[in-house]
């Protein structure tokens, strides 16, 4: 049911008003931990341009909760298609499938996709879709290696998986925006900027979103909250930190505080075929202190393939939990 109709069609109506910058990207809709790092396949489709990824991941793991170790099958694909009309516009869509063998229960499914129309020219890049999640992948701190997977590193609140995307950049800085059809939203300001052979980064995000959109709470309650995000690039090493307050309007009153406050910090590091991270992060919410603290390798071993490692521990105020994974990776 759509509960403010009116703010999700005048964003709409908006985004769709303008442009779009033509950078051949389409909208990041991938929000699965395991990032591509191989260029995409293309293919001219008539007057068309298709690409695709895919991803295999065989993964053995061991968990300390469950105190068993387990296979996992993992495979990732984000197909695209787009073609450029009369007017210069670049017009497509963007598909992104994620098949994850061990998940199968009411709140995380063994088979997620997201799909999203885009138009996009020198103003800028609308969308419509499964494209909520698109600001916070254009304004967060960078994906871990491996099978590195941080906890408790964002807001509770979030926003349904259905809506309008406008981003647009301006010299070294991002605008990017979010609206669903229940009236939450999202806006993000990022910048890049290289200073000889250092690179800066950073931004803001501001969102307005509800516990219930997050299905690892049972909760419910409007939520705002604001982030800020930074990152140091010199050489192969990367440094980056996140901090981020939000303020939770619990209308089952089971949560006791209604201030979350989270931070979190990382380090990435190349050298050659070797790849390595490490993340740590701290939440607190609902009179409880969360911590998690994630390290991961990518080592490769030919094109498209690699080992990939995790060591993923975390804390959620009453139990713990120490994950170890090892996979062999494959993308195409």
């Amino acid at each position: 049911m759509i509960r403010n109709p009116l703010s999700f069609a005048v964003l709409a109506l908006c985004a769709l008003s303008t442009h779009a910058l033509a950078d051949g990207q389409g909208v990041p809709i991938n929000y699965d931990n395991l990032s591509f790092f191989e260029e995409p396949l293309a293919a001219h489709v008539g007057p068309a341009t298709v690409s695709a990824n895919l991803l295999f991941d065989q993964a053995a793991q061991y968990n300390t909760r469950d105190d068993r170790d387990s296979y996992n099958t993992r495979i990732n694909g984000d197909f695209m298609i787009e073609t450029e009309l009369s007017n210069s516009w670049q017009v497509g869509a963007r598909y992104v499938a994620n098949y994850d063998r061990l998940e199968d229960n009411d709140e995380l499914r063994k088979y997620v996709d997201n799909l999203a129309l885009f138009a996009e020219d020198e103003w800028g890049t609308v969308a419509v879709g499964n494209v909520t999640g698109s600001v916070r992948e254009t304004v967060r701190r960078k994906r871990g290696f491996g099978n590195s997977d941080i906890k408790y590193d964002g807001f509770v609140g979030e926003l349904d998986e259905t809506g309008a995307f406008y981003s647009i950049d301006y010299n070294a800085f991002n605008v990017a925006m979010t609206a669903d059809q229940e009236g939450r939203a999202e806006v993000g300001l990022s910048f890049e900027q290289p200073f000889g052979t250092r690179v800066w980064s950073g931004g803001v995000r501001l969102r307005k979103g509800d516990v219930a959109e997050n299905l690892r709470n049972g909760e419910r309650g409007d939520t705002y909250g604001a982030t800020a995000v930074g990152s140091y690039i010199y050489a192969s090493t990367l440094i980056n930190g996140q901090i981020g307050y939000e303020n939770v309007d619990d209308d089952n009153a089971r949560i006791t505080e209604s201030d979350h406050v989270f931070g979190s910090v990382g380090m990435q590091y190349k050298y050659g075929a070797y790849r390595f991270s490490a993340d740590g992060a701290v939440s607190e919410f609902n009179d409880e202190t969360r911590r998690s603290v994630a390290l991961g390798s990518r080592i490769d071993f030919a094109r498209g393939a690699s080992v990939n490692l995790g060591l993923n521990y975390e804390h959620d105020g009453t139990d713990e939990d120490l994950e170890s994974i090892a996979s062999v990776r494959y993308e195409m």
